[in-house]
């Protein structure tokens, strides 16, 4: 990559670049780089607030293996977008986040004398909780409300779905941070269930990251958009 070309990938936000380079999400995931909350941020102030160069990021998305079966979602129409994340949300209140509350209350069991885990259950339960309902919101009221299922086919949406959006970024931002205290927490265990625990949160988090990447910079603006378009034409 010429100097030049550098600078331009050096100015592209870090959530189109998670978007065009899908290897990047794992670069950024061990970065600690926040692409799904700060994604307008550029790949050069992400890059130097995580105490890298610009050209150091670049070369490791380079040099990491794109995904096989990724996927350009901002390339994809809406309605199937919505579709993934509706089945995300299955997903994970099916599957993922009883896997994790498992764990951790095995390792609670085991160990009781563990205070940290206690708390790490009862931050989980919390934060189950209240992702659970969140996702509820949006496939009911959220998707629905701009018809984004079928490209927004059946009219004028009944709300202003930016307001909505507010609520979820907010929201977004608050999980993140929890899941963050989680892992922080796992590290103050003293025990051989620690590292097994640090994993299980670590592949949670960084599902979640990314799926709220997919809302906050792919999703919402084009349904916004999509929005603005039809309240236009009516």
């Amino acid at each position: 990559m010429g100097d030049e070309r550098a600078i331009l990938f050096a100015e592209r936000s870090v959530s189109d670049v998670a978007d065009a380079f899908p290897q990047a999400v794992e670069v950024f995931e061990d970065a600690g780089i926040d692409y799904c909350c700060k994604g307008a941020q550029t790949l050069a102030d992400a890059a130097a607030a995580a105490g890298y160069g610009a050209d150091e990021l670049i070369a490791m998305i380079k040099e990491t293996p794109r995904p096989a079966e990724a996927i350009e979602w901002s390339r994809r129409p809406l309605d199937e977008l919505a579709r993934f994340l509706s089945s995300d949300h299955a997903d994970m209140a099916e599957k993922v986040m009883p896997a994790v509350r498992d764990l951790l209350e095995k390792s609670a069991r085991q160990h009781p004398d563990q205070i940290n885990i206690r708390r790490m259950l009862t931050l989980f339960a919390g934060l189950s909780a209240a992702i659970t309902i969140h996702m509820v919101h949006e496939d009911r009221d959220l998707f629905s409300s701009l018809s984004v299922r079928n490209g927004g086919s059946n009219g004028k949406p009944s709300a202003r779905l930016s307001q909505r959006v507010l609520r979820e970024l907010v929201e977004h931002a608050t999980f993140r941070e929890e899941l963050r205290t989680m892992r922080e927490l796992c590290l103050l265990v003293r025990d051989g269930c620690a590292d097994e625990i640090y994993c299980a949160l670590t592949e949670f988090s960084r599902s979640v990251h990314y799926h709220m990447h997919l809302e906050n910079n792919i999703l919402y603006p084009r349904a916004i958009d999509l929005e603005n378009q039809l309240r236009r034409a009516s």
